[in-house]
């Protein structure tokens, strides 16, 4: 893994230049926008719908910027116009897994909903904000499977790491899944811990950016109403730490497909 951070931070470093675009106008614009609109989205009516939209596309677009910068690190010698090609080429099948994955997870949270559905929660107060209490004896059971999931998660998301890397450089759809779990097997409890690290230090920044920079920044340009000035100028500083470690993701885990997929190919062809 350390190999793989230093493979990493040397591709930042030594093809700046090409990347700086594809993050600023790719994934900080988009961010940026979207971080700004939050406010209106949970507005209600058809005004929140289209800000809804409008923040859908720009996280299509911000997608978009980290393919590129993916296949930018796969092929750093293809150049700019290589990546931006590759993004285009794979964005749809990378969102049709996507949403299988997502599926998927849908599935696994299924046992949780109907565990509250027979205990006689009631998801319309919930739904409407009201405080809607969990009802006696089930407890133990959710705290239980939040514990089991967590984990499955966790673990899910060290061995589908290298899926979006496997479309990009092989051209696969729904075989991009199995292709990353025979990938990360060797290595899953490393990534598992590269995971957790990682969603420490983005979490602290994140938060740090957001409450501590947005209660300065309300104190000094604060205003009525959802979004002041204060609310963007927090939201276009949160949205520098996002696009920063969005930009250091894509480049991990595209020297990481690298570097497992040589080492696995070394094996194979030794024996």
């Amino acid at each position: 893994m350390g190999t793989v951070w230093d493979r990493a931070t040397e591709f930042l470093s030594d093809n700046l230049s090409a990347i700086l675009p594809l993050a600023l106008l790719a994934i900080f614009v988009p961010v940026s926008i979207s971080q700004s609109l939050g406010p209106l989205t949970k507005m209600g009516g058809s005004a929140a719908m289209g800000f809804q939209l409008v923040s859908f596309v720009l996280s299509i677009v911000s997608l978009w910027g980290q393919l590129a910068i993916m296949a930018l690190a796969l092929d750093a010698a293809g150049g700019r116009a290589s990546a931006t090609a590759a993004a285009n080429r794979r964005l749809l099948p990378v969102i049709g897994i996507s949403l299988v994955l997502l599926i998927g997870v849908f599935v696994l949270m299924l046992p949780f909903g109907i565990a509250l559905a027979l205990s006689g929660f009631d998801f319309q107060a919930a739904v409407a904000g009201g405080k809607a209490e969990l009802p006696p004896g089930v407890n133990a059971f959710l705290g239980l499977y939040l514990l089991i999931f967590a984990c499955l998660l966790a673990w899910l998301a060290a061995r589908l790491l290298l899926v979006t890397p496997t479309v990009i450089m092989e051209r696969r759809g729904l075989g991009a899944i199995g292709r990353s779990f025979k990938l990360t097997r060797p290595v899953q409890w490393k990534i598992i811990g590269v995971i957790l690290l990682y969603l420490i230090i983005w979490s602290v920044s994140v938060l740090a950016a957001k409450f501590v920079f947005g209660a300065v920044f309300g104190m000094i340009a604060g205003g009525d109403g959802p979004v002041t000035l204060g609310s963007v100028l927090a939201s276009i500083l949160e949205s520098v730490v996002l696009t920063a470690f969005a930009v250091l993701a894509a480049a991990f885990t595209a020297k990481l497909y690298l570097a497992v997929r040589d080492a696995r190919e070394a094996i194979v062809d030794s024996a």
